[in-house]
């Protein structure tokens, strides 16, 4: 059970869950580390929610048997390209999601993005070390949180209604 593909997704989305639990008391701290535990915490999350929906990619590759499970990025994934060779509800589904700027998935995978580039200096004489970090207006936890339920959602819904192509 443990080599199985959906065991990927659980775990991303618990670690996910802990981290979003851990984040909202980091924030709620008055402690002098405060800051830094908040900016962990959200690239820790980012981090689990973007494994997840990678892991989600995996799952439905290896339910329809597509050669999708090797694809180590979920942007591979979402291309129209990629529907049109594996045809499915739930690929197609992410791949709308990921096109709309306004929807959890595309903050997502903006925000994953915005943590991989290289680091910049900030603008400001506040920042003394460059950060690759995500800005806080930019991602917050509600984002987070909603990204999880999205996904956790998206991952049942699946699960029930995966059909063979």
């Amino acid at each position: 059970m443990a080599n199985e593909v959906y065991t990927r997704t659980n775990q991303a989305l618990f670690f996910t869950r802990r981290a979003l639990d851990a984040w909202a008391e980091a924030e709620s701290s008055d402690a002098l580390d405060a800051l830094s535990l908040v900016q962990y915490h959200r690239e820790h999350a980012l981090f689990h929610l973007y494994r997840g929906v990678l892991a989600v990619v995996h799952e439905v590759a290896d339910r329809y048997r597509w050669p999708l499970v090797e694809l180590r990025q979920v942007e591979a994934a979402l291309l129209p390209s990629v529907v049109a060779r594996f045809p499915g509800p739930e690929l197609s589904e992410l791949t709308e999601l990921a096109d709309n700027r306004e929807t959890w998935l595309a903050r997502l995978l903006a925000a994953w993005q915005q943590l991989q580039a290289p680091p910049l200096p900030e603008a400001s004489a506040n920042g003394l070390i460059a950060s690759s970090a995500v800005k806080v207006g930019e991602w917050g936890l509600a984002d987070a949180q909603e990204a999880w339920a999205a996904l956790s959602e998206r991952v049942r819904s699946y699960r029930e209604g995966m059909v063979e192509w």
